[in-house]
């Protein structure tokens, strides 16, 4: 299992790293678009996870399930035998719901009950971390690399990844690997620095234009989720990485535009904006 979650991890950071350099030939990182604080926050992020997070996480998976389930282990792995394609949808279906209720759940309002109110802080605490890109001349633009930069505490405390790992303790590997690997490369196209989608929703052909306007409704594309890293009213809407159909018709937040945002990224007090090392640790748990 170790080895698979590794091949993962691997997989995933080349994916990311070939879409950095496909941004770089297309001149993304040129005008401002990026700065050396959004590295130097890649950096931060992916050390911080690579080290600490990620092996907590499974740790912690592991260890909980051992003492809760212990004859349970590899005890699901029949099922990929007979419906592996049945238990990737699953897995794709069930990942997708939790990471958006928790998403949504971050961006709502706060809630009436103090206990719920307590944990929705801490995820928009460290959830914030990854709206903070670009720099106060507002030129920045979302980028690939900004996929993995999450504050700590973010992804030991997403369900979706605990719903993962749990999957793997109970043999359904196969599921997970696959799975994991859709959601990761469709998440990761989704945050990068691209614009077919635009084009073929201002298509001059109106069966093109519809079409794409229609699969917008089922699928997250970059700039749905480009929007909802705007600094606007959009950046309340389109929670989910791939499946926008939950956005759509779970939480009524799909937003659908025919342009990309005017400015990118969240308001930054001064030490976020010249501190990497603030704007990734620091977290202040008091109401904003």
């Amino acid at each position: 299992m170790e080895s698979v979650n590794e091949g993962y991890t691997n997989f995933s950071l080349a994916f990311i790293l070939f879409y950095i350099a496909y941004e770089w030939v297309k001149g993304a990182f040129k005008d401002g678009r990026k700065n050396g604080k959004d590295w130097q926050m890649l950096g931060i992020a992916v050390s911080w996870i690579t080290v600490v997070e990620k092996p907590l996480l499974i740790f912690c998976t592991f260890t909980l399930c051992m003492a809760l389930i212990p004859d349970h282990m590899g005890a699901l792995a029949w099922l990929e035998d007979e419906y592996l394609i049945s238990c990737i949808i699953g897995f794709v279906l069930i990942d997708e719901l939790l990471h958006g209720w928790v998403h949504n759940f971050a961006h709502e309002r706060t809630p009436g009950n103090k206990l719920l109110a307590k944990l929705q802080r801490w995820y928009k605490v460290t959830h914030r971390t990854h709206h903070l890109h670009g720099g106060a001349d507002n030129r920045g633009e979302l980028g690939v690399s900004q996929t993995i930069v999450v504050g700590w505490g973010w992804a030991i405390t997403l369900p979706n990844y605990w719903f993962g790992y749990i999957c793997l303790y109970l043999g359904l590997v196969e599921a997970w690997a696959i799975g994991t690997a859709i959601k990761s490369l469709w998440g990761i196209h989704t945050h990068a620095n691209l614009d077919y989608d635009l084009k073929l929703l201002n298509h001059r052909n109106p069966l093109i234009a519809k079409t794409m306007y229609a699969l917008c409704h089922l699928l997250t594309f970059p700039t749905q989720h480009h929007q909802h890293h705007s600094r606007s009213r959009n950046s309340a809407c389109n929670m989910q990485n791939m499946l926008a159909v939950y956005d759509w018709l779970l939480w009524k937040k799909l937003a659908i535009e025919f342009e990309r945002p005017k400015i990118y990224g969240w308001r930054k007090n001064d030490k976020e904006e010249n501190s990497s090392l603030y704007r990734y640790f620091y977290r202040s748990f008091k109401k904003a």
